[in-house]
């Protein structure tokens, strides 16, 4: 069981293996670990099993505080390493992440948002049972709530088996001191016989009343203590008492994602629309179970297209720049699109942002070996080039000659690519009007 408190820049990074885990430490990269095989019910395919219920989009903060934390989940997929494929929300969990290569695995997450008037979340409400660190048993087992927290998510083990990645639990709210603790030995401790006296009594309640209640739970207190590992349990998590505040943090995230010097007013517009296309997404009702991974993904699912295309960026350039450069891929990706939508250029849009990123590559390999007046003079050649009302195929030929001049000026040979790469940035960065006809 982890617990982890606030992010610091992503939402829910979620490993499904035992301790303690800071917000930055616990990676996606764990949950696509294979998991022994104690599971149930084979690797079943998230649109092969019917939900629970559908609803329907609704209304009102708890739902909004939903959205808004899938949202979030969402922009997750624009994180290489990650290797998130979709986000589903209210799809056999309030949002389903869908993780990795084929076969893809599934983290399932359980939002839960609260008043601050409520207080922290109690042991009888996250595990369905009273808390009883006695030693001696009471003479039947306890009955469990079968609608409180851990029931509910126990139930993906069974239905989807190898398919269930992992386990989370998210929420605004804290916990109880006394759950915490019993979190927190779960989490620390290798097996239920290596628990303290007091956390080995609980769980000792606790597993007698899941086990005789309904296997789907968990079918020995063995099972029980694995499964209870590998949750994840992320607090003070966004906000429900204030849409303004949900809409901020999530607006913080799309300004680092964007080059672009966005206004507040923009992001919180960009943050709207991400969370209406998640509200879209739940509002779609004609989906027939059984659905393929395709059919799902494209009717309930939440993919990198689905992101960008709110964020106005092309996939297909995300993924070369991503594939090439630094960080701040999706950042240098905006002005470049805007640039190349403007001079009718987005079939070019691939090839433009590959050479962008052998540029960004070149420079960061020869940036201590460049003399100073060299570089300058180089900056120079390309901005004449912007200047020259050129057609594309002349800009090709200048980039050939300057590739030329500066011969022998670097320890890795400057090539024709490079200084198109150069070009289209300076060309990006300005926004320049001065190239015409690069479409012809």
């Amino acid at each position: 069981m982890h617990m982890v408190g606030r992010r610091s820049f992503l939402p829910f990074a979620v490993a499904p293996s035992g301790g303690m885990l800071s917000s930055m430490g616990a990676t996606t990269s764990d949950v696509t670990k294979p998991k022994s095989a104690h599971r149930m019910g084979g690797g079943k395919r998230l649109g092969h099993i019917e939900p629970r219920e559908r609803v329907g989009s609704q209304t009102g903060r708890k739902y909004e505080y939903q959205y808004e934390r899938t949202a979030l989940a969402a922009l997750d997929i624009l994180v290489g390493n990650k290797k998130q494929v979709s986000v589903y929300c209210d799809w056999h969990d309030d949002y389903v992440v869908e993780m990795d290569v084929p076969p893809t695995r599934y983290v399932f997450h359980q939002v839960k948002g609260r008043k601050s008037s409520q207080g922290p979340w109690t042991f009888r409400e996250f595990f369905g049972v009273p808390l009883r660190e006695e030693s001696t048993q009471t003479k039947k087992p306890a009955a469990v709530t079968k609608a409180a927290i851990v029931p509910l998510m126990l139930l993906h083990y069974g239905n989807f088996g190898d398919s269930c990645a992992g386990l989370a639990f998210v929420t605004n709210a804290g916990l109880d001191p006394s759950l915490a603790a019993f979190l927190s030995s779960v989490g620390s401790s290798k097996d239920e016989a290596a628990l303290p006296d007091l956390a080995k009594n609980a769980f000792d309640h606790l597993a007698r009343a899941y086990v005789s209640a309904d296997p789907k739970h968990a079918s020995s207190a063995s099972e029980l203590f694995r499964w209870l590992r590998e949750i994840a349990v992320y607090t003070d998590q966004g906000q429900i008492e204030g849409s303004d505040a949900a809409i901020l943090e999530i607006a913080d995230v799309i300004v680092d994602y964007s080059e672009i010097d966005l206004t507040l007013r923009q992001s919180k517009q960009i943050a709207r629309e991400i969370v209406g296309l998640v509200r879209a997404k739940v509002a779609h009702s004609t989906t027939v179970v059984p659905a393929s991974d395709e059919q799902l993904q494209q009717e309930k699912g939440i993919v990198v297209d689905d992101v960008l295309g709110v964020l106005s960026l092309s996939a297909p350039a995300y993924e070369a720049l991503k594939a090439g450069a630094g960080s701040d891929t999706v950042k240098t990706l905006s002005r470049l699109q805007r640039f190349c939508t403007a001079k009718g250029l987005n079939e070019h849009l691939v090839s433009i942002c590959y050479f962008k990123s052998r540029w960004d590559m070149w420079r960061t390999i020869e940036r201590h070996n460049l003399k100073s007046a060299d570089y300058v003079l180089l900056e120079a050649r390309a901005h004449e080039t912007l200047k020259g009302n050129l057609t594309m195929h002349q800009v090709i030929e200048n980039s050939k000659d300057i590739a030329k001049q500066f011969k022998g000026s670097s320890v890795t040979q400057l090539e024709p690519e490079h200084v198109l790469g150069l070009i289209f940035s300076l060309a990006a960065q300005a926004e320049s009007p001065a190239i015409v006809g690069l479409n012809r």
